[in-house]
Order: C-alpha cells, then structure tokens, then sequence
C-alpha cells in the first residue's frame, strides 16, 4: 500500500511538474479575467520562475488529492480559455498532454480536435487521435486519423508497414466479446 501511495505521489508531483513547466498556474490565484493573448508576433512568456517555484513549493506539502484537484482545475482553466478565445497550436498542444497525463480520455479527444483544427497534418496528433477513437470503439474515426497519417510518413520507414497493416484491421469485424 505504502508503495502505491509513492508511485502515486510521483505521478502526481509528475504531472504537476509539467504543468507548472508549461501550463498557466496563475489561473488558481486569480479571479480576474485572462489576460489578452500577445499579439501573434510576440513570443509566449511562460510563468514566472518565482510563481512555479512557490506553488511547487505549495504542492509538494499537499495532500495527493489537493495536488490532483489543483492539475485538473489548472487543466480546467486552459481548457476553458481555449475554448472562449481560441489559442495557438502550442497551446492545444499543451492541452493535450495535460490531459493524456491525467489519463482523461475524453478530454484528450476535445484536445486532439483543437488541435489538429490548427495543425490538421500533425502526425503525433493524429496517432494520438486514431489510439483515442480506437480505445472508444470508434473504427471507422480511426482508421480515418490513420489513413490520414500514411502520407505523412516515410515509406521506407519501419512503421510504416504496420500502419497500413494496423489500417486494414479497421476493415474487419470488431470481436465480440465472450460471453459470461
């Protein structure tokens, strides 16, 4: 039990780390609104090292579902902004591996589609999408996210074979499950 507790406290301090690195802590201690996005010629600031050193400091003394409840209200916040205001591929990006560090399935997706709007021939998106739909029983969703990989890739490439193999699998019908 002992063990789980710390392997669950890593993935957690983990996830928070990333976050911190790349996501926007600054919504947890504000209720104002966002800031204007720059101006599509300015660099992305990130936040300051002081704010990511203090809140990691907060962190690190939480509980594990403290440190949980603030990833997916910080994960909540970008997605919301994304949403209202719309954002850049980093951005969405940014998005995506919070929630595929949360494990949210469905929120990967929403992520994925913003996305891959922005960025429609993103080949780590489009993996990313056609594993989702394929998880959610979606096969004809996935084949399509990977028949729309195939020309991004090498053919010489050593996966490249296996995609299509992987492709035509989506053609089969899906096994039922045993019967109890």
């Amino acid at each position: 039990m002992r063990s789980l507790i710390l392997m669950l406290l890593g993935v957690l301090a983990a996830g928070t780390a990333t976050f911190l690195s790349i996501g926007e802590p600054r919504l947890l201690f504000t209720s104002a609104p966002v800031q204007p996005q720059p101006a599509p010629s300015a660099p992305l600031s990130g936040p300051a090292p002081e704010a990511v050193a203090s809140l990691s400091a907060q962190l690190d003394e939480a509980a594990p579902e403290q440190v949980q409840a603030t990833i997916q209200a910080m994960v909540s916040g970008l997605r919301t902004r994304l949403e209202e205001q719309g954002g850049s591929a980093a951005e969405w990006d940014r998005l995506v591996r919070s929630y595929a560090t949360l494990e949210d399935l469905d929120g990967l997706r929403f992520a994925l589609d913003g996305l891959l709007a922005l960025e429609p021939e993103n080949a780590q998106a489009l993996i990313l999408a056609g594993q989702a739909a394929a998880e959610a029983g979606e096969r004809r969703l996935a084949k399509g996210y990977f028949q729309r990989l195939i020309p991004l890739i090498d053919p010489e490439h050593p996966r490249f074979e296996q995609i299509k193999a992987l492709i035509d699998t989506f053609d089969q019908p899906a096994e039922d499950p045993a019967p109890n």
